[in-house]
């Protein structure tokens, strides 16, 4: 890995949930702890290094909870996204913000049979998470959750993403976090003075966009034991282990640095 990122720029491009943070019975739970927010400083402080966090929450919840270190950011799985001189929100957010009022009302109405279930409005998406719910009534609560949006999903409006006892409802267009991956880079690019390869971290199904969108000269690194179906570079067990990548890769940068 550091023979492919000698002499290149390297945007360290990470997700929040899962691979930064440990995955919370909810969202709100979700912590960065202080070894791994110190050494996300440390990295983002070396002039040949940019940290940018993507993530399947809002842009403003994530960036808030990663602090500074993040000098772009992209939530809703780069649906919005904002730099240093720039920012992104997609034509087809504003489109679907009614409907996901709506969805959301039914959903609050339809599911409040089922203890535990937690729905996450996004204003433009939707998430109905059944962690804390007893395991068959979960799996049916995400059923009808998937039953009350089939008209949208049929329709082509919304397209619904699986995650850790969790589905999600977002626009459905063709953009992920592999687009947001490439609109970070090319911003980046022009800022430096050699190449920009992306060292990227994730744990869930979205992140294999990202995977799938990189270069050779990318670096693809799979947090958790989850099955990957794309090739990755590396495995890391999880966010503590992420912090020692972390770390190793600042040391690395840092004897860099000295021998030029």
């Amino acid at each position: 890995m550091h023979e492919r990122l000698s002499d290149r720029h390297v945007l360290l491009l990470t997700d929040y949930d899962g691979t930064l943070a440990d995955i919370a019975p909810t969202p709100a739970e979700a912590t960065l702890s202080e070894s791994v927010r110190l050494e996300l400083a440390t990295l983002a402080a070396f002039d040949d290094v940019t940290v940018g966090v993507v993530s399947g929450r809002r842009l403003d919840d994530v960036l808030e909870r990663v602090g500074p270190a993040a000098e772009y950011g992209a939530g809703l799985h780069g649906l919005e996204m904002v730099g240093p001189e720039s920012a992104f929100h997609h034509y087809a957010l504003d489109s679907v913000e009614s409907v996901i009022a709506r969805l959301a009302r039914d959903a609050a109405r339809e599911l409040q049979w089922c203890p535990g279930v937690l729905l996450e409005n996004k204003k433009y998406a939707l998430t109905c998470h059944v962690r804390l719910a007893p395991p068959d009534l979960g799996d049916r609560a995400l059923e009808e959750f998937e039953a009350l949006a089939e008209p949208q999903l049929e329709a082509r409006t919304l397209k619904l993403l699986t995650g850790k006892q969790a589905l999600e409802l977002l626009p459905a267009v063709d953009w992920h976090k592999g687009r947001a991956a490439e609109w970070i880079r090319a911003r980046v690019a022009p800022r430096v003075d050699r190449p920009v390869s992306i060292v990227y971290l994730g744990d869930d199904r979205t992140d294999e966009d990202a995977f799938t969108a990189l270069g050779d000269e990318d670096v693809v690194i799979g947090v958790g034991d989850r099955p990957h179906t794309h090739l990755i570079d590396w495995r890391l067990a999880g966010p503590p282990s992420v912090g020692r990548f972390f770390a190793r890769l600042a040391d690395y940068r840092r004897g860099a640095a000295e021998e030029t």
